[in-house]
């Protein structure tokens, strides 16, 4: 084969290498076209010296360049592209979990989900992600919220009725223990 031949066939290889390299994510086939690009550029430079090798690799570099910018403008529109790509935008803060109400240490709930240690609870009529403080709570097991720390709820298992009526509670929203509710 002759030089050109081989010029063309590692710029071939290398596009084709780069172009898989997004179906494929890995690095090791972009890396591999970006090798054989170079591999390319090296055999024009050695083989017609350097004007002719610095034209080809100016034309690997803008063919590179240009194959991109189609390619970004083509790709979403192709059958591919419109499963792989987002549709929609979201707008700043959509998609973000809502806090739970900034009030919940005390509060009693059942585990919808064995907590072990994190998982489902409903309080109050909210589902929420909730984390066992220290051991594994079985299913529709009764709760109270025991610490809160931004989205992230502790619970604790509890014997108390599932609904107290006029429970009194100290400032933080916890319920008061007895020594507290008589001093």
């Amino acid at each position: 084969m002759t030089p050109l031949s081989w010029i063309l066939v590692c710029s071939v290889v290398g596009f084709l290498l780069l172009a898989t390299e997004v179906f494929v994510p890995g690095l090791i086939l972009g890396m591999l076209g970006l090798l054989s690009l170079i591999i390319a550029a090296g055999i024009a430079y050695t083989a017609y010296g350097a004007m002719t090798g610095s034209l080809v690799l100016a034309g690997l570099g803008l063919v590179t360049i240009i194959g991109f910018i189609a390619w970004m403008i083509i790709f979403p529109s192709t059958p591919i592209g419109r499963r792989i790509m987002l549709r929609s935008n979201l707008d700043p803060g959509e998609g973000n979990k809502r806090a739970p109400a900034a009030d919940v240490i005390g509060r009693q709930g059942i585990a919808l989900t064995p907590l072990r240690p994190a998982g489902t609870a409903l309080i109050e009529g909210r589902r929420m992600d909730v984390v066992a403080e220290n051991a594994f709570i079985t299913k529709d097991s009764p709760i109270v919220v025991v610490l809160q720390e931004g989205l992230r709820i502790v619970v604790r298992e509890t014997s108390l009725p599932q609904h107290p009526v006029n429970t009194p509670r100290d400032r933080k929203g916890g319920i008061q223990s007895k020594s507290a509710q008589e001093g």
